[in-house]
């Protein structure tokens, strides 16, 4: 089966195929590999995601401000992710967002493809599908919407859905 660059996941899902592609069946070498993450996370032995607390991030302290920094520098350049606690974002706020994306993504594909990005135009903004190729030689597929929020003047309202309408 040849995959389009342009095919939804979910569109995929929904096609009525009875089987995955083979292009996507990880080996079972990389299947015996992967690990529960919320097993891992007590188990010492194993790599931890660096938890930064935040904090000290805005302190009176300078050397306190800038341990925090640190740590976060040296997450972001070693692991590329980090568990961020004491940020001040409220689980009301965080609930939400989540309520809007799942709401955003259990529309039609014909409603969120009102939003899609062009990444051969430089617009890497909204609703897209990730093809890519895994060190396995695997390919990893995923759909997704991309905001830019930061720096401010590349962030782009006009691509942001307007439904569902909790969305903003």
């Amino acid at each position: 089966m040849v995959i389009s660059a342009n095919t939804r996941v979910e569109s995929l899902a929904k096609s009525g195929i009875n089987q995955i592609p083979k292009e996507y069946i990880r080996t079972q070498d990389e299947l015996t590999t992967i690990t529960d993450i919320f097993q891992d996370e007590n188990n010492q032995q194993r790599p931890q995601v660096p938890t930064i607390d935040l904090n000290d991030i805005n302190s009176d302290n300078p050397k306190a401000r800038e341990k925090c920094r640190h740590e976060i520098v040296k997450a972001a350049t070693e692991w590329g992710v980090m568990h961020l606690v004491n940020h001040g974002i409220s689980g009301d706020l965080i609930n939400r967002v989540k309520a809007a994306g799942e709401s955003f993504f259990d529309q039609p594909v014909e409603e969120k493809e009102k939003y899609s990005n062009d990444i051969d135009s430089g617009n890497r903004q909204g609703y897209g599908s990730r093809l890519a190729t895994n060190a396995c030689g695997q390919l990893e597929w995923q759909d997704y919407f991309f905001h830019l929020v930061f720096p401010e003047e590349k962030c782009d309202l006009t691509i942001w859905p307007s439904t569902p309408k909790d969305y903003m």
